[in-house]
């Protein structure tokens, strides 16, 4: 196994389970452990069984991390691991290979042919079964707007829109990096709310660097099980942000004014509205990973990009763009409104009728925190915007920046552009 381990080490994540001894000196004892001097009693006691384990690790000179099993061999039974065994588990958690019962069936160079084929196979989905024309990561970085002269290695989606949106691929690195880091939200917590969002998106991709965030971040893969698996078993603030982001991808104009308020005596206003931000990234990212179908890089899902590319002339929200300056005339006198028109109008007005969750800073506190000059000023009538700028203003404006690059670039028919946004808010049920 540690041969194994030289070779594929840096593509595999090698582990080893302590788990119950098959041949404790109390119990089954064989001769052959007593003439290599094997005499382990059977551990009982977590600190017992975590001594010999520590024993065994030193006296065969593992390299590959070791864990301990449970008092009551959950592991254990659940692999049923007794005495030994060997388990190839592929990235979506799935079981690639289980070799038999050992000492017999302990076969490590029939594993290592599953493992190749695995391997193989994920290269070949790599490169495969996105389905746009993806660039190598050196054509990729080239196309990116003041891209440093090192070359860095790009997630596989940006590859794959730095050909036709090079602006807006930079700005979307920028953007994830940005929610991927920082304080805004405590790491752990970040982690969780992008997992559960992902989870409910049903985005393996996403998933993925979720959870790779979290063991960069310092989880343990005891605090990662916790997070991702039973909710009754989080503290009542991380099962209120899971709730919270998994009907937010869900059923978003299900959310209740209870709800948020939870959420708000938990973490107060700039943490919810940077909680907001990440579930809004979130539902965008999730829908570009499934629309391409990109995959997990080989070795694993990469870090947060933190590199800033070159801005373009007009930054992002700066000048509203000219269609939006552009004022709608009524309909002249006895024209007929449509009935889908003037239900819309009764749903608008029914949601501005309703209480605010979260109070709206004043134009001048949005100014006192953008400071004078601010490309996001001209957007100070607008209620969300306010909110936004003032309690998190580096993800609004990188939000904008995103949206006005994609604008520059797609160049898309703008009845098409209206026509495809009138969809997703109607299916939404979004009437703002």
């Amino acid at each position: 196994m540690e041969e194994l381990k030289k070779r594929y080490g840096d593509r595999v994540e090698f582990l080893a389970v302590y788990v119950r001894e098959a041949h404790p000196t109390d119990g089954w004892r064989m001769r052959s452990n007593d003439a290599a001097g094997i005499a382990v009693k059977q551990p009982l006691s977590e600190n017992e069984r975590t001594g010999v384990a520590r024993r065994c690790c030193s006296s065969l000179k593992m390299s590959m991390p070791m864990v301990v099993d449970e008092m009551d061999d959950r592991v254990g039974n659940a692999y049923s691991g007794m005495p030994d065994r060997l388990y190839l588990i592929d990235r979506r958690g799935r079981v690639a290979y289980k070799g038999g019962r050992g000492p017999f069936g302990f076969k490590p160079g029939e594993m290592e042919q599953a493992l190749v084929m695995l391997l193989l196979d994920q290269e070949r989905a790599a490169k495969t079964s996105e389905r746009l024309p993806m660039l190598t990561n050196e054509q990729a970085w080239k196309r990116l707007p003041g891209a440093p002269s090192t070359v860095k290695t790009l997630p596989a989606w940006a590859r794959l829109l730095a050909g036709p949106l090079p602006v807006t691929t930079a700005r979307m690195l920028e953007l994830d990096a940005m929610h991927r880091s920082g304080d805004r939200l405590e790491p752990k917590l970040r982690g969780l709310v992008r997992w559960s969002a992902a989870d409910a998106n049903l985005c393996e991709y996403a998933k993925a660097v979720a959870v790779a965030d979290l063991r960069r971040d310092g989880a343990t893969e005891a605090e990662i099980r916790k997070l991702t698996g039973d909710p009754s078993q989080l503290s009542p603030e991380q099962r209120a942000a899971a709730s919270f982001a998994r009907k937010m991808m869900r059923e978003a104009h299900a959310v209740t004014d209870e709800e948020v308020k939870q959420l708000l005596q938990f973490f107060g206003e700039e943490r919810v509205v940077a909680l907001v931000a990440l579930l809004a990234h979130a539902s965008f990212q999730d829908r570009l990973f499934l629309a391409t179908n990109v995959q997990v890089e080989v070795g694993g899902p990469l870090p947060p990009s933190m590199v800033s590319f070159a801005k373009p002339s007009l930054s992002a929200g700066g000048n509203p763009p000219a269609a939006l300056r552009a004022k709608f005339e009524s309909s002249p006198q006895g024209a007929k409104v449509p009935a889908e028109w003037l239900g819309l109008q009764r749903g608008l007005e029914s949601q501005k009728a309703r209480p605010g969750r979260i109070g709206v800073p004043s134009k001048a506190e949005m100014h006192k925190r953008l400071g004078d000059g601010h490309p996001g000023m001209w957007q100070s009538d607008i209620n969300w915007s306010r909110v936004c700028y003032t309690h998190q203003p580096e993800l609004t404006q990188a939000w904008f920046d995103c949206a006005s690059a994609f604008r520059q670039e797609a160049k898309l028919d703008r009845s098409l552009e209206q026509s495809l946004f009138w969809i997703v808010t109607r299916s939404l049920k979004c009437f703002y």
